[in-house]
């Protein structure tokens, strides 16, 4: 037998006679910082109230939450679904985060503030509180409020403890028969040890985090970006402040004759010192930049989310397209723009402290206020015309995406004179747009720089012709060094300063595209979820009613907008085991209704309740007692994995029961020959740019997602339509197995 296989026996025999989690030694810090840190599992509510003030999410930490159910503390899994509720309902985000043993130290490294479940040798299974990890230290929060700070490697070790006792005593033997040198031993341990751990997975994490929909403030503390900008405007003082000295040091030597070692010396160590100065200046731009624009994004995701689904589709294809480029050159003009007028206003600082210092200090800073001032009516004049130039743009984009989508329609159907005389009306007015914003670039853009410097060297040279520039001819000559320098470096600022101007005129504009999206990802607190509902752990029969209730409408009524309402006065009863059909006339509201009862959207009037509770109740956890699978045209087939597109309504990345789930979906769906002649099997990627799938089968794999989010309610609109009647007697066969209770909706 080989060493690793002894290893395999050895441990499968002390896992079984021990199955319980075995702890390291009472001396070793990470077990004992675990071990004062252990919270029950029944106080995950205390936990994570008391970890969210503690990071400073004081309006969460104040929000009433009750004690969680007893029966969690024995499931981990329901936990999970009610600390996502709990976390939701405080204003968080709660995401579960799992990765395998050898990869412990990398995830303590970038969790924080977390919930690590932990199951304690004496206690039994509990959690602990990881607030974060900093310089190689990592702090947990006890259950009497109070850190535990131990080493990042110490809390791995200790993490990894459990999964590492059952191989240790064998790995050892195997290290004692082998006579290594004593100094290779722990690196060879080591390796034996993260061989036999490689697929063996730590139980799921909850990292907390703030949502994009929170206010954009809490966010930008949390990122750490005013600590951030701070930083930057301190270094970029320093950067120049020690530019200006270099200079003045080496130029004071020179217009003095005495350049020695001394002098040299100095100029050079202040090159010196710039150049780490310049290289910390360009990581925080960067980082500043790469966090701001992640913020940004994700706020308008979350947004774009959120917007009405009959806005959106009234806006046309062409006004999206155009907010999702705007959204890009915001996120990229505003984060650069911003900082290098920032940066440029420090250095125009800068230069107007050399300028006072040198010939003409008065006449100088009078023409540079001035200069500025300039500076600001053009950049103003030119905002005006971008706005304009970029509203054409717009529309002409908007129209020019329609008539591609619909090239064929307009040549069958359209005359060409009417289409090229409407064509040349919006080319021509894109024209004298373009024109008058070009206008008003090149002034900004060219002539105030190169205007600066033809004006303050005028006046240098005015002093220079009429001797007020110094008692002597050396502190002139120095004076007018000076001046020169400072000119040169406003002349750098201003030039920053413009395009810095230009990028936020631009930015500006964008932010009027996209702030519907902006304003559209926060979302009110009155749409919490104010009581946890576990749909899937809940009993679907009462052993005094019979089938429980799992929907109730009464009396709804919805409308699109003003006008007619599409549903008005409907009631329905939905129970554990109905198989129900519903028919109507094409614009009769059936789509409606069942994006009502799935929780897409809220009706006007009347009551919903989904086992007693209503929507504003549930919140997002309505959606998992009903799910929809949208008429065809609504679904769509992302171009990634078969196996994300199946289960992208569950957690992701999938663990085994999952794929091995949503393969024997697809089987049943007659799906399986599909799987079998893709060469990645379930990790096949397809879509647009990907393995092209039939009407029918894509048909199938809207039916296979919506089973496999396994909720008690599965509505289907119009999902059978592409199926001939064999597929479809097999598709509604797997439907009625695998649904509690369903609803069906088709065309008489």
């Amino acid at each position: 037998m080989t060493g690793r296989g002894k290893i395999e026996q050895g441990a499968a025999a002390r896992a079984a006679a021990s199955p319980g989690a075995t702890a390291l030694p009472a001396a070793d810090p990470g077990a004992a910082a675990l071990a004062a840190a252990w919270w029950p599992l029944e106080r995950l509510g205390d936990g994570l109230q008391a970890l969210a003030r503690h990071v400073g999410w004081s309006a969460a930490s104040t929000t009433p939450l009750p004690a969680p159910p007893a029966e969690l503390a024995a499931d981990v899994a329901r936990a999970t679904r009610w600390l996502t509720w709990a976390a939701d309902r405080l204003g968080l985000e709660l995401e579960t985060v799992d990765a395998a043993v050898i990869e412990l130290d990398s995830l303590v490294r970038g969790a924080g503030p977390a919930l690590v479940p932990w199951e304690d040798a004496q206690r039994g299974m509990g959690f602990v509180l990881l607030v974060g990890s900093r310089r190689g230290r990592a702090s947990l929060l006890g259950a009497d409020l109070r850190e535990q700070r131990c080493r990042r490697a110490d809390l791995a070790r200790a993490l990894a403890g459990p999964h590492e006792a059952p191989l240790r005593a064998d790995v050892d033997a195997l290290m004692a028969r082998t006579a290594l040198e004593p100094r290779r031993q722990p690196a060879v341990r080591s390796a034996l040890l993260r061989e036999q751990l490689a697929g063996v997975r730590v139980p799921a994490w909850w990292m907390l985090r703030l949502p994009a929909s929170s206010a954009a403030w809490p966010q930008l503390l949390q990122a750490r970006l005013p600590q951030t900008l701070l930083a930057l405007l301190a270094v970029s003082s320093l950067l120049y402040a020690a530019e200006a000295a270099a200079w003045a040091l080496i130029g004071h030597g020179v217009l003095d004759g005495r350049v020695d070692t001394g002098w040299l010396g100095a100029w050079v160590l202040l090159l010196l010192v710039m150049l780490p100065l310049q290289l910390a200046g360009q990581w925080l731009d960067g980082r500043f930049a790469r966090t701001a624009a992640g913020l940004l994004k994700a706020r308008l995701l979350a947004g774009a989310l959120r917007l009405d689904v009959d806005a959106v589709r009234r806006s046309g294809m062409g006004e999206v397209l155009g907010r999702v480029i705007e959204s890009q050159a915001l996120e990229s003009l505003l984060v650069g723009g911003g900082l290098a007028t920032g940066v440029a206003v420090i250095e125009l600082a800068v230069a107007a402290g050399v300028l006072a210092l040198g010939a003409c200090a008065a006449p100088h800073l009078v023409l540079l206020a001035l200069w500025l001032l300039l500076t600001m009516g053009l950049s103003t004049r030119l905002a005006h015309r971008l706005a304009a130039w970029t509203r054409t743009r717009l529309a002409l984009t908007h129209t020019l995406i329609e008539q591609m989508v619909g090239h064929r329609t307009r040549l069958a159907q359209e005359r060409p004179a009417r289409r090229d005389a409407a064509e040349d009306a919006a080319a021509g007015d894109y024209l004298q747009r373009s024109q008058a914003y070009d206008g008003a670039t090149w002034p900004v853009q060219a002539l105030l720089p190169a205007g600066w410097m033809l004006a303050s060297l005028g006046v240098l040279a005015g002093a220079f012709v009429t001797g007020s520039t110094g008692a002597t001819a050396t502190t002139a000559t120095t004076a007018m060094a000076i001046s020169l320098g400072g000119i040169l470096l406003a002349q750098r600022a201003l030039s920053a300063i413009t395009a810095g101007l230009t990028s936020l005129a631009r930015a500006g504009v964008a932010w009027t595209q996209v702030a519907v999206l902006f304003h559209a990802g926060r979302r009110p607190d009155d749409e919490r979820a104010t009581a946890f509902a576990d749909a899937t752990a809940a009993g679907l029969t009462d052993a005094s009613a019979g089938p429980r209730r799992l929907l109730q409408a009464r009396d709804l009524h919805f409308a699109h907008g003003p006008g007619a309402p599409v549903l008005a006065g409907v009631s329905v009863d939905v129970r554990a085991g109905d198989r129900l059909l519903l028919q109507g006339p094409s614009g009769g509201g059936k789509s409606t209704l069942a994006a009502l009862l799935a929780g897409l959207r809220r009706p006007g009037s009347g009551l919903l309740l989904a086992q007693g509770l209503d929507p504003a109740t549930l919140g997002s956890q309505w959606q998992s007692f009903a799910t929809l699978a949208p008429q065809f045209h609504e679904n769509h087939v992302f171009t990634a994995s078969l196996a994300f597109n199946l289960l992208m309504g569950r957690q992701w990345p999938a663990d085994e029961h999952a794929l091995h789930e949503a393969q024997a979906v697809c089987e049943e769906l007659g799906l399986g020959e599909l799987i079998a002649r893709m060469p990645a099997g379930l990790h096949q990627r397809i879509g647009e740019t990907g393995w092209q799938l039939s009407h029918g089968e894509r048909s199938r794999l809207f039916l296979a997602r919506a089973l496999l989010q396994g909720a008690p309610l599965t509505i289907l609109d119009e999902c059978f339509a592409a199926l001939d009647p064999e597929t479809m007697a097999l598709c509604l066969a797997c439907v009625q197995r695998r649904s509690a209770a369903m609803l069906v909706i088709a065309h008489p």
